[in-house]
């Protein structure tokens, strides 16, 4: 510690200055004991943290009749103290001013921790040395004294400049002494009232945002409904959401807000690199207040988006003791630096973040799985009948269309979607005379291939991920009349999916070549469909049919006749290396040991 104050630094004493002429006459202030009740009372009546600062600086500079006064707290690190509050000439200055904890420090433990009175700031060198960057120019004389509550050092209020005389006086100094022990009581109760909401604000975030992410195990919705209340407490300029990628040991950005989010979004870094990098690889949470000196920074990222990094925080999303992704924010809005609290808070979130986004990728998973056992029910309808190949796609992207037209939701397009693909499963137990028959059916041909929705709605009835899709299977054939098979249904009575596939279906087979003719134009498919609006298909399909551009039902077909044959060279390719590893046991070597 540096050498003890000068004299004129000097701690409380009961008997200095106890009949000085300074001292306080009747004139100027109450007795002392009702002034003293009078300032606790006031100090206590609120625990609202500012209101109740401002109350306390103005009280005391009255109190003591100073020019200034100000406040300065501890921050929770107890690194620094800041200026909260000051009042008098100067005070704009002064308030948002750091002053490291350690020059306090100095002189709060030279003073055994007791109120100081300095009379002449001007001959104290180690004063001006010390504490010339921290109080207003014009500062002739002060009293500094601390804030220590239940043992706890909160900060310290300063009087600057006595009005009317050359200094502070022995009476004032006792006044503030006696008065920083009620004034410290009244902040730390406040601060701790503050924490407390705070608490209970953040545990009201969480919980909504917990709320949130049970609510769809969609990623692409999933994600932006957690930034959105993030950032309400987070305050940052910029959020992001990465997930790993591990065969190409890379962590993407999967979503970005804020200034050049949509390059972010673009972004991968591997992993171990950069801030982000390092969070996930080590599985640490990272704050940085300096991101431009700071040499695990990704600098592609700023030089990419054109965005200065000033200060973040990433943390790790990880799951059953693997990292799968991290969240980031960056730049705390008006030049303020993320604190600690921030850092608990995000680390919060990214903990039932890691569980949603994990629940998402397993349900993508398990669908997918789903959708490619459904694909390859329908290849094998295709493999039956390459005359018809591509039918399922198409009718598949043909309904979806019109589910769009009509302003159907994602999920119940999905379901329609799959619906689509498999409407025809049934055919896997019509023969192939009956299936591949060139000409007209005879009337027991007819008989057996309009079983094909019910056998086919049979053998799905017991899978409960496709509850609504097999209602598109069982009445795909019906009509809007009620002359459909195989339950003659009616009007609305036929499930939306199955009345708008009913003109999907008709379109592709109408526009589609056959072994007994050649595929109509659009204009005569279009008129065809048109003239059964209200028998064979529902009006309002029929008129979401009729509003889409003749080229967009051209740009479908092309692109799934596209699909359809890249999907049977990789299947050709499949089965040829199936074939070598079964074939020529040469082939397929085991590892080395």
């Amino acid at each position: 510690m540096s050498a003890p104050l000068p004299l004129t630094l000097r701690p409380r004493n009961k008997t200095m200055e106890s009949s000085s002429p300074t001292m306080m006459s009747q004139a100027e202030a109450p007795g002392p004991l009702a002034l003293l009740l009078e300032l606790g009372q006031a100090f206590h009546s609120t625990l609202e943290l500012d209101p109740l600062l401002v109350s306390i600086l103005k009280q005391i500079q009255s109190a003591v009749r100073s020019e200034s006064g100000s406040i300065w707290l501890m921050d929770e690190d107890q690194k620094e103290l800041r200026c909260t509050h000051a009042l008098g000439p100067g005070s704009d200055d002064v308030v948002g001013r750091v002053m490291p904890a350690e020059k306090f420090l100095w002189v709060y433990n030279a003073a055994a921790g007791k109120a100081i009175k300095v009379d002449d700031i001007a001959k104290d060198k180690q004063w001006t040395i010390h504490f010339g960057d921290y109080i207003r120019p014009n500062a002739h004389n002060l009293i500094l004294a601390p804030l220590v509550a239940r043992g706890e050092l909160l900060g310290t209020f300063s009087v600057i400049n006595k009005i009317g005389l050359a200094a502070f006086s022995g009476m004032d100094l006792e006044l503030l002494s006696a008065l920083s022990g009620h004034a410290a009581v009244a902040i730390q109760n406040a601060q701790l009232y503050a924490r407390q909401q705070h608490t209970t604000e953040r545990q009201k975030l969480l919980d909504q945002i917990s709320r949130h992410l049970q609510q769809t195990l969609d990623l692409e919705e999933l994600i932006p409904r957690i930034f959105a209340e993030v950032n309400k407490a987070i305050n940052a300029e910029a959020q992001s959401l990465w997930l790993v990628n591990n065969e190409a040991g890379v962590i993407v950005c999967r979503f970005a807000t804020g200034p050049g989010a949509e390059q972010v979004r673009t972004l991968s870094v591997p992993i171990g690199q950069g801030i982000v990098g390092t969070s996930v690889a080590k599985q640490e949470s990272i704050i940085i207040a300096d991101a431009q000196n700071d040499p695990r920074v990704y600098r592609p990222a700023d030089e990419k988006t054109g965005y200065v990094t000033r200060s973040l925080m990433s943390v790790p999303m990880v799951r059953e003791g693997k990292s799968i992704g991290a969240i980031q924010a960056v730049n705390k809005r008006n030049g303020a630096l993320f604190t600690h609290d921030d850092l608990d808070l995000f680390r919060s979130i990214a903990d039932s973040a890691a569980l949603s986004v994990e629940n998402a990728r397993l349900f993508q998973e398990l669908h997918a799985s789903y959708d490619a056992t459904l694909e390859a029910l329908t290849m094998a309808l295709d493999l039956r009948d390459r005359e018809t190949e591509g039918h399922s796609r198409r009718v598949v992207e043909y309904t979806a269309r019109l589910a769009r037209q009509i302003g159907l939701d994602k999920d119940t397009i999905e379901d329609i979607e799959r619906g689509a693909l498999i409407h025809d499963v049934g055919k896997i137990g019509v023969p192939d005379a009956v299936l591949h028959k060139p000409g007209p059916l005879d009337p027991e041909e007819r008989k057996i291939i309009e079983k094909h929705p019910q056998a086919g709605y049979e053998m799905l009835l017991g899978i409960p991920y496709l509850r609504e899709e097999i209602k598109i299977v069982l009445a795909h054939q019906e009509k809007w009349d009620g002359t459909g098979y195989p339950l003659g249904l009616k009007g609305e009575a036929i499930p939306l999916g199955a009345r708008l596939f009913m003109i999907a279906d008709t379109f592709d087979a109408l526009t589609s070549d056959r072994p007994y003719r050649k595929g109509k134009p659009y204009e005569v498919a279009r008129q065809i469909i048109a003239e059964e609006a209200g028998r064979q298909f529902d009006p309002m399909a029929v008129k979401a049919f009729l509003e889409v551009p003749p080229e967009e039902w051209q740009q479908i077909r092309a692109m799934v006749m596209e699909e359809v044959a890249k999907r049977r060279a990789h299947h050709a390719e499949r089965v040829r290396q199936g074939h070598t590893g079964m074939l020529n046991p040469n082939a397929v070597k085991p590892p080395s040991k």
